[in-house]
């Protein structure tokens, strides 16, 4: 199986490994259920994966890692939905790009305590996330681990020139978002207060869903590469604020973000309140939204855009010149600058 191998601290074998999850049984459930379209030259069975792209096109790369007890606790995240997310997150990257998904590797850590039937579940999870966009899975790794980990290494494919980038920005260009904002983090703020919303059940299980199975803008990034409507563009996982800073640095410009403007979730409204839900609209993280801007004169073909994705695409604001800065505009009229608050690895706590 292309690279596939066994990791250095193999799982154990008993005799009896229905009970205790084996490794090459989950490698022989993961190549039945991988899917293998695009079909690769060489897929699974082999050292590596040979593949065969796209002429004329440019490979884009991008790898994320779920770690548990640091992007996931087990007892919230399903192993169904957490094969969905690991694979989601990648193609968010993609999507911010511009680019069209194409093949994926997948690295597993079980600890030995895992049961056969939730690691069956991370695989089901992957290849169906996988099949819905297209995505091959060629190959990966296992092994033993002392907390879970999933992590996907994603190849997507982009026309020379069409990829959209995070440097585009020019002063006078508009800042938009698609979706809604605000909804995971509502979702992760119940999950971990662990006890049921009561009369909100519809809301609850809406921002729930938001947080452990976010659904990538695959479309709409592709569509905004191939159109050239978009400028510059990142996707939203560590925050609002955060990524917007990213964005911005990377153009060497400023912005000016209209807080009546922004489309916070009504679900993480219902649930937090209208002070806590735009907290977690700007600094919440894993909305895994897109955010992106356009020439003010293409303002009319954005909205066409979104008409015919059928996806909210929302103007939040306008690019500045850098020396004006970052800041948020309060609907009293005063400005608060944007410090990037959002999610942060290493950071103390």
């Amino acid at each position: 199986m292309p690279t596939y191998r066994q990791g250095r601290a193999p799982l154990r074998r008993r005799r009896r490994s229905g009970r205790r999850l084996d490794e090459q049984r989950f490698i022989d459930l993961m190549a039945s259920m991988a899917p293998l379209r695009p079909r690769p030259v060489l897929g699974i069975g082999d050292d590596a994966a040979l593949l065969a792209l796209p002429p004329r096109f440019q490979v884009l790369v991008t790898t994320d890692l779920l770690t548990e007890g640091v992007h996931f606790r087990r007892r919230d995240m399903p192993g169904y939905l957490l094969g969905r997310k690991a694979l989601a997150v990648n193609l968010s990257d993609i999507a911010a790009m511009g680019g069209a998904p194409h093949s994926c590797v997948v690295s597993v850590g079980f600890p030995r305590t895992t049961s056969p039937a939730y690691a069956r579940d991370v695989a089901r999870g992957l290849a169906d996330r996988a099949r819905r966009h297209g995505v091959a899975i060629v190959g990966g790794d296992t092994c033993a681990a002392r907390a879970l980990f999933v992590n996907v290494a994603l190849l997507g494919v982009v026309e020379p020139g069409r990829a959209v980038r995070r440097d585009g920005a020019r002063p006078g260009d508009i800042l938009y978002v698609t979706g809604a904002l605000g909804a995971s983090g509502a979702g992760l703020a119940l999950l971990g207060r662990r006890r049921a919303p009561g009369r909100q059940r519809r809301q609850a299980k809406e921002a729930i869903r938001a947080h452990l199975d976010p659904e990538p803008r695959v479309i709409a990034g592709r569509a905004l590469g191939l159109t050239g409507l978009a400028t510059a563009m990142i996707d939203l996982s560590d925050g609002l604020e955060q990524d917007l800073l990213r964005l911005c640095r990377a153009s060497g410009v400023g912005a000016v973000v209209q807080q009546a403007s922004l489309p916070v979730a009504p679900a993480a409204r219902a649930l937090l309140g209208p002070d806590r839900a735009l907290r977690t609209a700007l600094a919440g993280g894993e909305d895994y939204e897109l955010l992106f801007t356009a020439r003010r004169a293409h303002a009319v073909a954005v909205q066409r855009l979104a008409r015919r994705l059928r996806l909210s695409i929302t103007s939040i604001g306008t690019v500045v010149a850098r020396r004006q800065g970052v800041r948020l505009l309060r609907p009293d009229g005063r400005y608060r600058p944007i410090l990037g608050a959002g999610f942060r690895h290493f950071r103390e706590s």
